[in-house]
């Protein structure tokens, strides 16, 4: 008889999305979590596969104590340039919009291949003694739903390939992070919507030599013959080549293998020499948009990353895309496996995620077409328009959602986690947390916000506060103190509180005349932090900013009751 076991969430697929996923899980405690993968870890090394974090990705994984072990190890590219045919130098064009990400610490592409970070994300997993169990695969799935919501409904058989056996595994949550070819998808039987094309691309990796004018970039390469070429440094002084694999190339070649990649990456970076020293890794791979048609089932089924969504690699978004839904499932997963919040709240998941998804599918249409030497399908401008002019319009167009720093959640009924709030500012509910510099008291040490507020599946209320704040009485229902329910919230390390000072001052008390909630920050003599979060001095504002680092509401000081509204419809 096959042997039984039970954990709170099983989790299938050790990518970078699973694996941050069950780091998550681990890391806010209190919830038991198992990780598989079907590959053995010496195949998964071998792929090259995504390389690159755009800043909200990189700020949303310093929040959990992940992006040091990264930066140590990362590429950290700054600089973009593209060429023409001719090798000439054109401006406005392929990667350009990297040169607007701004408003963040993190203004660079964060480039690391995905073997690096897959190392980096078991090494911090195994500090919550959580391995990744394989060769594993999940062989079946199935949900008793005779079985109430968040027990142990979900029966997973897994093959363990390292000796054969079968095991049975009952869990409260399955999440499938297994990619483009999903079993949970499969087994669930979840349509995967969309198309698949005939166009194909190649991407190489190696050491290289060349007299390319500035090879340590991201950098675009307008080829007639290979379309929109991709020229990415690498970290380890590496870099990566990618081109589209069109009839004409496949048909050049008998047998495409490790020497055609080579050759062709040669022709594709024309009229400048390249010369591999060494190869780490190559593919071929068909470009396609897919999305899933759910992506929570049963009241028990996840899914995450490519399980639920494939696109081109053209704008460089299929991991963070995929790092943006785990870090927005687990802090929720982990508040209803703790008895903290209703089950509804998972129903947010599919809500917040499958817009932006669907903006992001709409857009690689166009980007994958354009990068073949193609106008997008429904294209109604000039026929004769130049593909890398519309390519570097629209890569500008799209800058903020590249770089994850213009990514929202709308304001829904029946979400309870973006509300509309009584104070009208620049910063609203769904949008970002734009990260500020703020000042400790004492020493005036420079800090971030982002780095005083970890992850650790819990709200914050930033309080910015104006002088002499004891003269708006409202604000004393902010104080748990005054309410149990508060109280109770932050006891169980689900509140936090910021107090924001307009200006420096001995201590915070000389500003406040009253003691600050949580911990204490001065602002900047330009008052940067108050401008940015769009606050008036003389009034103040309340920020709730969810775990994950967006704002869930922002009102006005003399409406501190709007704290425990907000927080009510969540726990």
């Amino acid at each position: 008889m096959a042997e039984t076991t039970e954990c709170d969430v099983l989790i299938v697929g050790a990518g970078p999305v699973g694996l941050i996923t069950a780091f998550q899980l681990a890391k806010f405690g209190g919830v038991s979590v198992r990780i598989v993968e079907k590959h053995a870890k010496s195949m998964q090394d071998a792929y090259g596969r995504a390389i690159t974090l755009f800043p909200r990705t990189s700020e949303m994984l310093d929040q959990l104590g992940l992006a040091d072990d990264l930066l140590q190890n990362c590429f950290a590219c700054r600089e973009t340039v593209a060429y023409d045919a001719s090798g000439e130098e054109v401006h406005g064009r392929g990667w350009s919009f990297m040169h607007d990400m701004k408003d963040t610490a993190f203004d660079f592409a964060l480039v690391l291949r995905q073997k690096f970070q897959e190392e980096i994300f078991r090494n911090a997993l195994r500090k919550y003694d959580v391995e990744v169990e394989a060769p594993v695969e999940l062989t079946a799935a199935s949900v008793d739903r005779n079985i109430p919501v968040a027990h142990h409904r979900v029966t997973a058989v897994l093959l363990d390939h390292r000796d054969g056996t079968s095991k049975t595994m009952r869990c409260k949550y399955l999440i499938g992070c297994d990619g483009g070819r999903s079993s949970v998808r499969r087994m669930f039987n979840i349509p995967f919507e969309g198309t698949t094309s005939e166009d194909k691309w190649v991407r190489i990796d190696g050491r290289i030599k060349t007299n390319l004018p500035k090879p340590r970039t991201y950098c675009s390469i307008e080829s007639p013959t290979h379309g929109n070429v991709l020229w990415a440094a690498l970290d380890h002084g590496a870099t990566r080549i990618g081109y589209a694999f069109t009839d004409d190339r496949a048909n050049a070649h008998p047998q495409f293998d490790e020497a055609a990649a080579v050759k062709e990456a040669i022709e594709a970076v024309k009229p400048f020499h390249l010369e591999f020293e060494r190869v780490d890794w190559w593919t071929i791979y068909t470009v396609g948009q897919r999305i899933a048609k759910q992506f929570f089932t049963d009241d028990s089924v996840f899914l995450a990353g490519d399980a639920c969504h494939t696109h081109s690699s053209g704008a460089a978004q299929g991991m963070n895309t995929g790092i943006h839904d785990a870090v927005n499932l687990a802090w929720k997963l982990s508040l209803v496996l703790r008895g903290l919040a209703a089950p509804s709240l998972l129903k947010t998941y599919q809500e917040e995620r499958l817009p932006n998804v669907q903006r992001l599918i709409q857009y690689d249409k166009d980007i994958s077409r354009l990068m073949t030497n193609r106008l997008p399908e429904n294209w109604q401008g000039d026929p004769n328009a130049d593909v890398n002019v519309v390519l570097g319009k629209i890569m500008k167009e799209s800058g903020t959602f590249n770089s994850g720093l213009g990514i929202f959640y709308e304001i829904q009924p029946g979400n309870p986690l973006n509300v509309k709030g009584s104070l009208l500012s620049t910063v609203r509910s769904g949008m970002r947390g734009p990260d500020i510099a703020l000042f400790r008291p004492g020493t005036f040490d420079r800090t971030r916000l982002i780095r005083e507020l970890p992850n650790v599946a819990s709200f914050s209320v930033l309080i910015f506060a104006t002088e002499n704040m004891h003269a708006i009485p409202e604000t004393q229902s902010l104080d748990p103190r005054n309410s149990p329910f508060l109280q109770y919230l932050v006891t169980k390390g689900c509140l936090t509180f910021i107090t924001i000072l307009p200006k420096r001052a001995p201590s915070p008390y000389e500003l406040l005349e009253q003691e600050h909630l949580g911990r204490a920050y001065f602002d900047d003599e330009d008052g940067t932090a108050f401008r940015r979060y769009g606050v008036d001095h003389a009034i103040g504002a309340i920020v709730i900013l969810r775990p994950d680092g967006w704002v869930g509401t922002v009102s006005a000081l003399k409406s501190g009751s709007e704290v425990e509204d907000y927080l009510r419809g969540i726990f």
